[in-house]
């Protein structure tokens, strides 16, 4: 009965999506970064370089201050091999926002705080769909506060400048699902909460010598989440002893590190091309530790690989109207084995294709950008139990990004 208790146990918070964030792994933070591939590793001194590279913090002037959001459209759908029996997520929109604001307030100081959440989203399914014992509603938020400081180095290194920030990183998870056992079926809903620290650091350098040319690098920390929260579960009285009591959960979960690198270069006036790589240590999360309400432990195997997405981008500004064009494309790999992909981690590997453009208006501007996740599909594994449930999934999704932004000062 113990045994039991685990396996079940297990089985609804190991798939509850808070290790799986690839799945769930949110890059669009600025409506400028998202229309030219999310490329800006070498070049973004807009106020989001806290976030996306902080050694570009100190390059502008004055203060600046930028707010936006992306509203995220997914649509995944489970299919088994013999194709009886087709299943789609009924996930409703996402609105993520974002925010940042930097000031120069030395010749070679930069401050700023930035707000974004790149780790999260919800995903639900139809009640009584082939996996509710997996998943039915789930929602996972993690929630990035960013201060940061950058150094312009100009004087001392022509071009080169640094920056770093602290991520303070609340977090909660909320869970749905259906417990089975034959013909009884109950109820499980899991929540919690946790806070973390990580941070991030950054390096770029526009070579004056080279002015076409710009490099950038930068590195965040993992991040470790210690959760804790109730759960709370329902079953018929002949089931209910087969499930772990009602009470406290935790389970520690670790974000996983990545590092950032970039190239630009001007091909000719006004046109700006960039190619970024990133790698994400997901190789780290092998294995999802759980403490029961009764004091007992429950290891789940996950054994997620190590990713690198590749991100291409071109901006081209029109000066005379005081606005610019963006395009880019993604190749975006999932760490996710297919030995342990089910529908609460439906993920392909992602071909990504982006559009975007901005309008001055004196001293604020307006920026859109829009991310289209071509159609994918992918197979389960075929090795027995791993995993349970075989077929086909099947992921797209459309994503539209809306920036404002402002400059003071200098």
């Amino acid at each position: 009965m113990k045994n039991l208790k685990h396996i079940l146990f297990a089985a609804i918070l190991g798939s509850s999506g808070l290790a799986s964030a690839n799945a769930f792994n949110i890059n669009e933070h600025d409506a400028k970064v998202t229309g030219r591939g999310g490329a800006s590793a070498a070049s973004n001194t807009d106020p989001s370089s806290i976030i996306f590279n902080p050694g570009g913090m100190a390059v502008g002037e004055g203060t600046n201050v930028s707010i936006g959001g992306s509203l995220i459209m997914a649509n995944g759908s489970y299919e088994t091999f013999s194709g009886e029996n087709k299943t789609d997520t009924d996930s409703s929109p996402a609105v993520v926002p974002n925010a940042y604001l930097t000031s120069r307030v030395h010749d070679m100081v930069a401050v700023g705080v930035g707000f974004h959440l790149p780790f999260g989203l919800a995903l639900s399914w139809p009640e009584g769909h082939p996996q509710s014992g997996v998943i039915v509603d789930q929602s996972l938020r993690t929630y990035f506060i960013t201060p940061a400081v950058g150094i312009n180095l100009n004087k001392q290194v022509p071009g080169l400048s640094i920056g770093g920030g602290v991520d303070i990183v609340p977090a909660t998870v909320d869970l749905k699902r259906d417990v089975i056992a034959g013909d009884a079926v109950g109820k499980a809903h899991l929540g919690g909460d946790a806070l973390g620290i990580g941070g991030r650091v950054g390096v770029m350098y526009h070579p004056p010598t080279l002015q076409q040319l710009k490099i950038g690098v930068m590195y965040r920390s993992q991040v470790k989440l210690d959760f804790s929260g109730k759960g709370d579960f329902d079953a018929d009285p002949q089931v209910r002893p087969a499930l772990p009591p009602d009470g406290d959960i935790s389970t520690t979960i670790k974000l996983p590190q990545s590092f950032w690198g970039g190239v630009a270069y001007d091909p000719m006036p006004n046109l700006e091309i960039e190619a970024n790589v990133v790698w994400i240590n997901w190789k780290s999360f092998k294995e999802l530790n759980i403490t029961l309400p009764d004091g007992s432990a429950s290891i789940a195997p996950e054994n997620y690989k190590n990713t690198v997405t590749y991100r291409l981008g071109a901006e081209y500004k029109l000066p005379a109207q005081k606005a610019a064009i963006r395009a880019g494309f993604i190749y975006d790999p999932t760490p996710i084995p297919d030995t342990t992909m089910t529908a609460q981690l439906p993920d392909v590997n992602r071909l990504n294709v982006t559009l975007g453009g901005s309008k001055e208006f004196g001293a604020y501007a307006a920026h859109l950008g829009f991310l289209w996740v071509t159609p994918g599909e992918r197979d389960t594994s075929m090795e027995p139990y791993t995993p349970a449930f075989k077929g086909t999934y099947h992921v797209n999704a459309f994503v539209a990004s809306l920036q404002l932004s402002g400059h003071f000062g200098k």
